[in-house]
């Protein structure tokens, strides 16, 4: 299908993202990588799961050789600032001139936040409030930039939620229990290293519904108010791949072609974020990890799709064009391709890939949802929502829709 003519204007800014290896055994480029940037005491940032991998962490130490300065395990969900302070502490310590990410998105938000904690000489929790983004809705922003170069950063994903692609990170304030967003484009990473043999070890749940997350980019960017040719080719081929390949890694675990090409889409899919906005199902997401533990694949397993549906008024052509992209039968009519598009990827989501697609599904209760919708609202990417957002009643109405 055609998506309407209209005039375009705009600009599109790269992030300093140098270089990407992708395929079986390219961990083997991580010396090349960290020697190119003359890194020689790297500290590790991981999770519990992958340190206690005797083969995961073999390849790793036999990638560093002797840039390996240290590994720090200890990481945790949403990124708590308390637990950032804590890998600072153990990267100062080992005298880090770089930083390596190794596993999904909590240990590369850590590496980023380590990287900014660093470079401003964070010591204490509350010395963050003034380094993050401020947002008071509709339109009154503050981004606060890194005053020093950070220690250069590398990325090791081992799930689909691309975060490594990005310049921005989210840590939660416990006190508040709200998850606060950083950006400044020296944090990007300066090289990412895709090596599906790395993913086998990663839980089926996690990989899979970090996939879902990934879909969720391509589908915010190309509903976005700000899309523009270049970020519709990448989220569109994309979704396409990630339609097809996730169901290919959930029929068999170990097929390394797919989980590649699973790898390379969710590149695609966030690649070009810095140019578009995003909207609720991101922005409700932030949220829902930060006060109910929700992890961010599965937010958007179950807000997605309810999201479309709010949008759909504002967004008609462009999710019956959806449709198109997933190879989904179109229904005669703009508007029964665009139910077509939203109920292909609730298939996908619960039917073939077997994920939670409902709040309830993740004791997440209605007595949550006035908090979830307060702290929602002081979310920039729920500001720049297709469908504008009047009020916290119309994020309440979606999370009752979605329980």
């Amino acid at each position: 299908m055609e998506i309407p003519k209209s005039m375009l204007d705009g600009a599109f800014t790269n992030l300093p993202l140098d270089d990407v290896y992708f395929g079986p055994g390219s961990i083997s480029k991580l010396a090349d990588a960290l020697d190119a940037r003359n890194v020689k005491r790297a500290v590790v940032v991981t999770g519990h799961s992958i340190a206690s991998n005797a083969e995961l962490i073999g390849k790793l130490e036999a990638a560093l050789g002797p840039r390996l300065a240290g590994i720090y395990s200890e990481t945790h969900a949403h990124v708590p600032r308390s637990s950032v302070l804590a890998v600072a502490e153990f990267a100062r310590s080992k005298g880090a001139d770089g930083l390596v990410s190794f596993g999904g998105g909590s240990p590369n938000d850590t590496m980023k936040a380590i990287g900014w904690a660093l470079a401003e000489d964070v010591q204490d929790e509350d010395e963050f409030d003034k380094f993050s983004t401020k947002f008071e809705y509709p339109d009154k922003l503050e981004i606060p930039a890194l005053t020093k170069q950070p220690l250069p950063t590398f990325a090791i994903p081992t799930t689909l939620s691309a975060g490594e692609f990005t310049a921005f990170f989210g840590i939660t304030d416990e006190k508040r229990k709200v998850k606060d967003v950083f950006h400044d484009s020296k944090l990007t990473a300066k090289a990412v290293i895709l090596d599906p043999e790395l993913t086998l070890a990663t839980p089926e749940w996690l990989w899979l519904s970090t996939g879902i997350r990934a879909v969720d980019h391509c589908v915010e960017q190309l509903l976005s108010s700000k899309a523009q040719p270049y970020t519709d080719a990448l989220a569109s081929h994309a979704l396409n791949m990630l339609y097809r390949y996730l169901k290919d890694c959930k029929k068999d675990p170990h097929d390394l072609a797919a989980r590649g090409q699973c790898q390379v889409a969710a590149w695609l899919s966030f690649f070009s974020v810095a140019n578009v906005t995003l909207g609720l199902s991101h922005g409700i997401g932030h949220q829902l990890g930060a006060r109910c533990n929700v992890p961010h694949g599965v937010t958007s397993c179950i807000m997605m799709h309810n999201v479309m549906e709010y949008n759909r008024e504002v967004t008609l052509e462009r999710q019956a064009w959806i449709a198109d992209i997933l190879g989904v039968e179109l229904q005669g009519d703009v508007l029964g391709s665009a139910i077509a598009a939203k109920e292909a990827i609730l298939g996908l989501i619960r039917d073939d890939l077997g994920l939670p697609w409902r709040l309830r599904d993740v004791n997440v209760t209605e007595a949550d949802f006035e908090l979830i919708a307060r702290d929602a609202m002081q979310d920039l990417i729920v500001a720049t929502n297709p469908r504008k957002v009047s009020s916290e009643a119309d994020v309440v109405a979606l999370l009752a829709q979605a329980y």
